[in-house]
């Protein structure tokens, strides 16, 4: 009874929902061109050497703040999502207490080691300078962990619009500017550090204020006095219960972020800055389709955390099979795009970055089979499986290891792809079998054939087609997608008619508008 009452007023604010997804999906798109943007920049103007020192530091930062995090953002989504439909105002407080304070403090003891040791890491690394930049890191270390923390809360509390803004525009085009800025002054290692991170205490002073608003804003509404029953136990308020769920996901986001540098830092170790700028320069143009399935992680997140929390498995099953269908259609056309014109698209860096053309239509092509898994990470975290995913992130991080140390050597940059395609296939098929057996969810094949289909002979067919009549470059890639687009949009149509698929944006209105979830009294 409660589910259906719960239903139903989130039924009333559909439309909020389906504004709030068109606005997540319109702000994660706008993010990755803008951090491609910044990375198109910095190679055209300090070179592969150059790009490749930025990429290192990119990968240190990344790297340093989701360690001392330690997945308490993701704890919070979930915590806090459940906790509007099971809760009341003094919960949230306390979870966000919970989550905070040994965050905080680990990050602070965390950047004054950094600041420490700095010295003997640059002695280590052999880079003049290093000891300046790990300190300029070090000291917004614990802004980056309280950026984190609000983002969590933020997504947690529906506020996945606001959360959108400030970290996919916001952030990035803070850092284009500061980055553009860096360069104009010189271009120096520490320049360029400190323009990547400065923006950071921007983003943490709105996520805090936005946090600190939703929180205080927040009063009961009729899903709890609906829901019969205890709460389920990831709904109950405990340190011990929200840290066993969320140091397993902190380990799962340290390896995930080490699985997404591992190679770029392989291939500066074994080949130099200027491979591993070109190498990084092919990581950021696979990130901008992986922006796609973090864009279904956000907005699905928190909906499934809220359908798990009051057992509406139904709805849960729905949700997950309509994610692939959205994430299928939207990404095979990109991946196969970026396969097939790859040296177009990498000249965009530079004469020097064409050398990674190869490496970019490999994993390109690899990226499309781990899409047409779905969200299966949102329903493992959602569901309680953070443990699951750990084992699979640490399996994906060995064979990523152990390729890159078998291959760099041997192959160059073709071992690094070689590395990473292994990893990111290991990692979606253990997620894939797991959700499947374990909470009996699967991708529905029979409507993803014919997205696959459609995506295969437009973008595949008529890609290789203009490659071959002319020549892979940006040019042509601009006139293929031209004339693909609207064929593309056109067939999505006519098939969603004849076989009940639907085209994107009305997938995004129905799925996560019309139908029914259990959220909270405002339909977030």
């Amino acid at each position: 009874m409660g589910e259906r009452v719960l239903a139903g007023n989130a039924a009333s604010k559909a439309p909020g929902t389906a504004r709030t997804t068109i606005l997540t999906f319109s702000s994660v798109l706008c993010g990755a061109v803008l951090a491609f943007g910044t990375t198109l920049y910095v190679g055209n103007q300090v070179g592969e050497k150059g790009a490749g020192l930025f990429f290192q530091i990119m990968a240190f930062f990344s790297i340093a703040t989701v360690f001392v995090t330690f997945g308490a953002d993701t704890g919070l989504v979930r915590s806090l999502a459940a906790i509007k439909v099971l809760g009341t105002p003094r919960d949230l407080r306390r979870t966000v207490a919970i989550a905070g304070v040994p965050v905080l403090i680990f990050a602070a003891l965390a950047g004054l080691t950094l600041w420490v040791v700095a010295d003997a890491l640059e002695n280590l690394w052999g880079v003049h300078g290093l000891t300046e930049v790990i300190r300029i890191m070090a000291v917004m270390l614990l802004p980056a962990t309280v950026m984190n923390l609000g983002f969590g809360a933020m997504r947690g509390m529906g506020r996945v619009a606001g959360f959108s803004a400030i970290q996919n525009i916001l952030l990035p085009a803070t850092r284009l500017c500061t980055v553009a800025l860096a360069i104009l002054l010189g271009g120096s290692l520490l320049q360029l550090a400190t323009s990547w991170v400065v923006p950071v205490l921007l983003a943490a002073a709105l996520a805090v204020a936005a946090t600190w608003r939703a929180i205080a804003g927040f009063t009961p509404g009729s899903g709890r006095t609906a829901t019969v029953g205890t709460p389920l136990p990831h709904a109950e308020l405990s340190a011990g219960k929200f840290w066993s769920f969320s140091s397993a996901r902190g380990a799962s986001a340290l390896v995930e972020t080490l699985l997404e540098w591992i190679d770029v830092i392989a291939v500066a170790i074994f080949l130099g800055p200027a491979a591993a700028g070109i190498y990084g320069a092919v990581n950021r143009c696979v990130r901008l389709g992986v922006m796609l399935e973090h864009t279904a992680r956000l907005v699905t997140g928190p909906m499934l955390s809220a359908c798990l929390a009051v057992g509406n498995q139904t709805e849960a099953k729905r949700l997950f099979g309509d994610t692939a269908k959205l994430l299928v259609w939207c990404a095979w056309p990109f991946y196969l795009t970026l396969a097939i014109f790859s040296e177009g698209v990498l000249s965009l860096f530079g004469a020097g970055f064409t050398a990674g053309a190869v490496p970019l239509a490999i994993i390109s092509l690899v990226m499309m089979l781990v899409v047409s898994a779905g969200g299966v990470q949102s329903m493992l975290l959602m569901g309680g499986k953070s443990r699951w995913q750990l084992g699979n992130k640490f399996c994906a991080l060995a064979v990523a290891v152990l390729f890159n140390l078998w291959l760099v050597p041997l192959w160059g940059l073709l071992g690094a792809i070689t590395a990473w395609s292994l990893a990111v296939l290991v990692d979606s098929a253990l997620a894939t079998l797991q959700v499947a057996r374990s909470m009996r969810c699967s991708v529905p094949l029979r409507e993803l054939l014919p997205l696959a289909a459609i995506s295969l002979l437009i973008f595949g067919g008529g890609g290789m087609l203009w490659r071959f009549l002319l020549e892979p470059s940006l040019l042509v890639a601009a006139l293929h997608l031209a004339v693909a687009l609207p064929i593309y949009c056109w067939v999505s149509v006519r098939l969603s008619r004849r076989f009940g698929l639907e085209p994107l944006v009305q997938q995004i209105a129905k799925t996560l508008g019309r139908r029914k979830y259990p959220l909270d009294e405002h339909g977030r």
